[in-house]
C-alpha cells in the first residue's frame, strides 16, 4: 500500500484546528510460499513515495505482520506534520562541484514554486510551475556553495472564487551537501590495540594527500574522562564540511491573504534539543591519563611517529589525531587497551585526619598472568601505616583476590602509597595512590607582639611555640618593623593559605604580588617564578567571573551589577596592565565601558557614594573619568560621602589629575572621618571596615602624594591610625590583608635606619621571614635588635590546633543535623558501609545586615558526598520544610561541602542548607565541625562540635 497524507480540519470550540490523515491505497498485492527454513524475497516495482508491505496468513486466526518503508528519494520530514509544509528530497546525499541534483516535488495543490538557495547568504532564487501531480527540478551545484546549501522551495496558489478556493502556500526546505572530496584528509593510525603500561606507546601517522606541508597533533587521553566530560574525538571536517545552520530569515504576508479565522498555528521547523547532560559510563578510577604531542609535522611521504611515555595506568586510552595542511583537514581516533596482565587496583579514602583507622580493600585480578605465586610489597612515606598485607599470594590464571587492609593515620601531610606486584624479581603490576592526612580542626590564625629593647633587646622562637598546634602544614612568619602593623610575610601567608575564591579573594590575593618588589618581602617570594604564574591566572580566573555588560559577579558571570565590586577587579586588571601584565582587550574595555555606563545614571551618594567614589578613581586611573565631575564632587558633596575610603579615592582621583589642593583637601576630610567612632559602620556592604578603610587610605596617600598643606601629616598620621586600629583586631579579612600590604609601601623608607642580627647574621632594615611548622624543632630562630630604639617583633601563626575549638561562636548560631533518605532524623551512633544520610545544616545570624557569609562542613574520612545537588535538586521526599535557599556559589570537594551565600537586610536571619553523603570506606574517624562565618567580619563565626564515629562494613 502506498501512504498518502492529508489534512483534516475541524472545529475546537472557538478555534479551527487540523490532524493529518494517512490513508493506505494498495498498489500490489499477491501470495506467497512460505516456508520455515528459507527467507521468501517479494518484488514489486514502486514510485517515489511512503509505502506499507502487509503479510497475513490465509487463516484468519493466523499470523500478520507490517513495515513501513520508504522509495526513491524520499525524506519523510518532521515538517510535513503541518498542512502548509511542503515534501520535498533530493536524489543524493551529497554531489559534487558542477553536478546537477534532482530535487523531487510532491505538492498537495499545483502553483508556482520559488526556489531559493542559499546559507548564511543568497546563493541563487529562479522560478518554476509545478503540477499537482509534482516535479523534478534540475539545481546546477556550484563550487562556490563550499560545504552546500539550503535548497527552499515555497509553493504558491492564488485563490480562486470560481474553484472554491482560498489562497495557498506550502514552503519546505532540505540541505543540499557538496562533497568535499580532497579537502577532507584521510589520516589512519598504526597503534598497537592492547600495550604494558610503564612503556612507550609509538604512535604511526599517515596522512594522503596532505601536501608538502602538513601537520598533525596527537592526543592520547584516558576513556574514563572522556566519558565523564562527554568529549568527543575533534572532527574539524564535520566543523568545515557538515551542514551549517541556516543564515537566511524567510518572511511573506501569507498571513494576510488567507481567512482570518481562528486556525492554529503550524510550524515549518521541528525538532528540539539534544539529550540531557548525563555522563556516558563511569568515572575513571585509576591514575589519570592525557598524553599530547604538541604540533608535529609530517615528511613528504605524509608520514611521522609520536611517541608517549605511558605512566602507571590500567585502562584504555583513546589516541585522537587533527592532521591539516593548505589542503584540506581530517581526523581519526583509535582506542589502545593498556594494562598490566596483574591487574591491581587500591581504593583508599580521599581524607584522613591524624588518628584515624580505616579498613581499605586491594585487589589483585590475574588476567594474563601465569598461574603461581606472586609476591606483594608496599612503599610509602610515614603518613599512614598498613597491616595486613601479605607478602606473597597465590593466583590461578583469571583468579581474582582482595586483601583486607588497615590504614592508620599517623600525621599531616600529602603523599603517596605504591602497592607493587612481582613474579620472579619483575614487577608485573603496580598502583600509586595520593594519601591526603588532613586535620580535624581548621587552621587558626594567631598575632603575637614581642618587645625587642634597644641595644640589644632579643627573642627566640622554637618549638614551643606551637605546643597547642599541629606543627604539620603549620606556618609561622616574623616581621620586625617600625610599624607593627605591617607583617608582610604573615599577611602573605593569610591570603595564600585562605581556601576559597570568589572574585573579591581572588584579586586580594593577586593584587599586592604586582608590588611585591616595593615591599620588605622575604627574597624567596619576590624572586619565585612562580609570581607571575599566580598573576596571570588571577586574571584568567576574573576574565571568567565577567558577563557581557562588563560587570563582574561575585562568584562567576551571573549575580554582577556591584559597582564596588566592579571597580575594585577593574583597579586590579588596570594596575596589572600598568606593570606589563597582558590584560585581554575585550575584558579591559567592557570593565572600563562598565563604570562608565554605571556612573552615568547612579548618583545617589547617600546609598552608593562608596563605589561611585571607587569606579570614579578608577575610570581617573584609566584616564577616563570627567574631572569636572571630580572637582563638582570635591567642592559641593566631599562631606556627604559616607567613608573615609570614598573620600580618599576622589582624592587620589584629583590626583592623579594634578588638582592637588582638591586632593589634598579629600585626603584631610578622609583622615578626619576616620578618627570619627562614626565611621566604623559594622553594617556596611562595600567588603570593608575602619582597618581595610585606613590601610587603603594609606596605600593611595602614599602613591599620589599629594602637595598641600595636609600633606606633610598625612602619611605619618594614618600609618599611627592603622597600627592602633590592628590592635584590637584578632582577625583579618583579605580585603584588609591586601590594603595592608599595599600601605606596607609607605612604611619602607623608615625601616631603613633598623639594625638587627638574625641567628648571628648582621641584618639591616626591616626583617620579614615566613618558616614552616616543623623548621622551629631542628632550627629555633634568635633576632636581636642592635638598634638604638625599640622595635616590636610581630609573629603570626596560621596551624591548626590540637584540640577542636568547643561549640559555639560570635554572631551565629550553627547546628547540624543527619537524616535518612526518609525525611526521619538519626545519628550517626550506627553507620553501615553504603548508607546514605541527608545532612542538614542550620545556621542563625544574630545580626540583620548586608553580609556574605560562608559555610563550611568538613567531612569525616570514610564519607564522601555523594550527590553533588542541594536536597530539593536531589529530588528526595520528607525534606519540603528546608525551604529554598537561594545560594550564591556551591562547592563539593573531596573534604568539604562549601556554600556562599550574598544575605542583604531584608533576608530573614535563618537559613538551612543540605547535601546528601555516603559512608564508602569502613573505620573509626574523627567528625569534624561544621562552620559559618562572614568573610569580611571573620571575627563573626560559629563552629558546631567535634566528635567521633564508626562506619561498619557492609553485611
Amino acid at each position: 500500500s502506498r501512504i498518502d497524507r492529508h489534512y483534516q480540519w475541524y472545529r475546537d470550540g472557538s478555534r479551527w484546528r487540523y490532524e493529518p490523515v494517512e490513508i493506505p491505497r494498495q498498489v500490489a498485492d499477491g501470495t506467497i510460499d512460505a516456508r520455515a527454513d528459507e527467507p521468501v524475497t517479494i518484488e514489486t516495482e514502486v514510485e517515489w513515495g511512503r509505502y506499507r508491505l502487509d503479510v497475513e496468513s490465509a487463516d484468519a486466526q493466523g499470523p500478520a505482520s507490517g513495515v513501513e518503508f520508504n522509495a526513491g528519494w524520499y525524506v519523510e520530514a518532521s515538517s510535513t506534520q503541518t498542512p502548509d509544509a511542503l515534501e520535498i528530497a533530493l536524489d543524493k546525499d551529497a554531489y559534487d562541484a558542477g553536478e546537477t541534483a534532482k530535487l523531487k516535488v510532491t505538492p498537495r495543490f499545483g502553483g508556482e514554486l520559488l526556489v531559493s538557495i542559499g546559507a548564511e547568504r543568497l546563493y541563487r532564487t529562479f522560478n518554476v510551475s509545478v503540477p499537482a501531480e509534482g516535479a523534478e527540478i534540475d539545481i546546477e551545484v556550484d563550487s562556490a556553495w563550499g560545504a552546500g546549501a539550503y535548497v527552499t522551495a515555497t509553493l504558491y496558489r492564488p485563490g480562486s472564487v470560481e474553484a472554491n478556493h482560498m489562497p495557498a502556500r506550502a514552503m519546505g526546505t532540505t540541505w543540499l551537501a557538496v562533497d568535499p572530496g580532497p579537502k577532507e584528509l584521510d589520516v589512519s593510525l598504526g597503534t598497537p590495540g592492547q600495550m604494558r603500561p610503564n612503556e612507550v606507546l609509538s604512535v604511526p601517522v599517515h596522512v594522503a594527500s596532505g601536501g608538502d606541508e602538513a601537520y598533525v597533533t596527537i592526543a592520547a587521553v584516558d576513556v574514563g574522562i572522556l566519558n565523564l566530560t562527554r568529549y568527543t574525538p575533534p572532527d574539524p571536517g564535520a566543523w568545515y564540511f557538515d551542514q551549517r545552520a541556516l543564515g537566511l530569515e524567510i518572511r511573506d504576508i501569507y498571513g494576510q491573504l488567507i481567512d482570518g479565522s481562528l486556525g492554529e498555528f503550524g510550524k515549518v521547523r521541528s525538532g528540539g534539543d539534544g539529550p540531557g547532560m548525563t555522563a556516558q559510563g563511569s568515572p575513571p578510577t585509576e591514575k589519570l591519563l592525557a598524553l599530547f604531542s604538541g604540533i608535529v609535522q609530517l615528511d613528504a611521504n605524509g608520514n611521522t611517529t609520536v611517541d608517549f611515555e605511558v605512566p602507571q595506568f590500567n585502562g584504555t586510552a583513546r589516541v585522537m589525531a587533527v592532521a591539516w595542511s593548505k589542503a584540506g583537514v581530517g581526523a581519526t581516533s583509535k582506542d589502545v587497551i593498556i594494562g598490566d596482565p596483574v591487574v591491581l587496583s587500591a581504593s583508599l579514602p580521599k581524607v584522613l585526619a591524624p588518628g584515624d583507622e580505616a579498613r581499605t580493600i586491594v585487589e589483585i585480578h590475574n588476567t594474563d598472568g601465569e598461574a603461581g605465586t606472586y609476591s606483594v610489597s608496599l612503599a610509602g612515606d610515614d603518613l599512614v601505616s598498613v597491616g595486613g598485607l601479605p607478602a606473597q599470594v597465590q593466583l590461578a590464571r583469571g583468579e581474582r583476590k582482595m586483601i583486607d587492609l588497615a590504614l592508620d593515620a599517623a600525621h599531616v601531610g600529602t603523599g603517596e602509597v605504591t602497592f607493587d606486584v612481582s613474579r620472579d624479581g619483575e614487577t608485573v603490576a603496580s598502583v600509586t595512590r595520593v594519601v591526603r592526612v588532613r586535620p580535624a580542626t581548621l587552621p587558626v590564625a594567631r598575632r603575637m607582639e614581642f618587645p625587642l629593647a634597644g641595644n640589644g633587646g632579643s627573642m627566640t622562637l622554637d618549638a614551643g611555640l606551637l605546643d597547642d598546634s599541629i606543627a604539620q602544614g603549620a606556618t609561622v612568619d616574623v616581621a620586625v618593623t617600625r610599624y607593627k602593623a605591617f607583617n608582610v610575610a604573615g599577611v602573605l601567608s593569610r591570603l595564600d593559605r585562605y581556601p576559597y575564591g570568589c572574585a573579591e579573594q581572588t584579586t586580594s590575593r593577586a593584587l599586592p604580588l604586582l608590588y611585591l618588589s616595593d615591599l620588605d618581602a622575604p627574597p624567596s617570594l619576590v624572586e619565585t617564578p612562580d609570581l607571575a604564574k599566580r598573576i596571570e591566572g588571577a586574571i584568567t580566573r576574573l576574565s571568567t567571573f565577567q558577563s557581557a555588560s562588563g560587570s563582574f559577579g561575585l562568584w562567576g558571570p551571573d549575580g554582577g551589577g556591584d559597582l564596588w565590586l566592579d571597580a575594585y577587579v577593574t583597579d586590579f586588571l588596570t594596575r596589572a596592565r600598568e606593570k606589563g601584565y597582558a590584560v585581554p582587550e575585550q575584558v579591559m574595555r567592557l570593565a572600563v565601558q562598565n563604570l562608565q555606563n554605571t556612573l552615568a545614571w547612579q548618583d545617589d551618594i547617600a546609598e552608593h557614594g562608596n563605589a561611585i567614589a571607587h569606579a570614579l578613581y578608577v575610570l581617573a586611573r584609566n584616564r577616563m573619568a570627567s574631572a569636572g565631575d571630580l572637582r563638582y564632587y570635591a567642592d559641593t558633596k566631599l562631606a556627604e560621602f559616607p567613608t573615609p575610603l570614598a573620600r580618599a579615592h576622589l582624592g587620589a582621583a584629583l590626583a592623579l589629575y594634578n588638582e592637588h589642593e582638591r586632593a589634598s583637601r579629600a585626603y584631610g576630610s578622609a583622615l578626619a572621618f576616620a578618627r570619627d567612632p562614626k565611621a566604623a559602620d559594622p553594617a556596611r556592604s562595600d567588603y570593608g571596615s575602619a582597618l581595610r578603610d585606613g590601610a587603603a587610605i594609606l596605600a593611595l596617600a602614599s602613591e599620589t602624594r599629594p602637595a598641600g598643606t595636609l600633606s606633610s601629616d598625612l602619611i605619618p598620621d594614618l600609618m599611627t591610625l592603622v597600627d592602633d586600629e590592628l590592635e584590637s583586631r584578632r582577625y583579618t579579612s583579605t580585603q584588609e590583608d591586601a590594603w595592608l600590604l599595599l600601605a606596607a609601601r609607605a612604611a619602607k623608607e623608615g625601616n631603613r635606619s633598623l639594625d638587627l642580627t638574625v641567628n648571628g647574621a648582621s641584618h639591616q632594615g626591616a626583617f620579614s621571614r615566613t618558616l614552616a611548622g616543623t623548621a622551629l624543632g631542628d632550627s629555633p630562630l634568635a633576632i636581636v635588635n642592635e638598634t638604638g630604639d625599640a622595635v616590636t617583633a610581630v609573629v603570626s601563626t596560621l596551624a591548626s590546633p590540637t584540640q577542636p575549638l568547643p561549640a559555639g561562636g560570635d554572631g551565629f548560631a550553627i547546628e547540624r543535623h543527619y537524616y535518612r533518605l526518609d525525611g526521619t532524623e538519626t545519628t550517626l551512633n550506627d553507620v553501615r558501609q553504603n548508607e546514605r544520610f541527608v545532612v542538614v545544616l542550620s545556621v542563625l545570624a544574630f545580626e540583620n545586615w548586608p553580609s556574605r557569609i560562608l559555610v563550611s562542613d568538613l567531612l569525616p574520612g570514610g564519607f564522601e558526598i555523594d550527590n553533588p545537588r542541594l536536597v530539593k535538586s536531589a529530588e528526595l521526599d520528607g525534606f519540603d520544610w528546608i525551604g529554598e535557599t537561594d545560594i550564591a556559589h556551591s562547592e563539593f570537594r573531596d573534604d568539604r561541602f562549601v556554600a556562599a551565600l550574598n544575605r542583604t537586610s531584608g533576608d530573614g536571619r535563618d537559613f538551612k542548607l543540605a547535601y546528601v553523603v555516603r559512608a564508602v570506606t569502613p573505620g573509626t574517624y574523627t567528625h569534624p565541625a561544621a562552620s559559618v562565618e562572614d568573610m569580611y567580619r571573620p571575627e563573626l563565626s560559629a563552629r558546631t562540635a567535634t566528635g567521633f564515629l564508626e562506619v561498619r562494613a557492609a553485611e
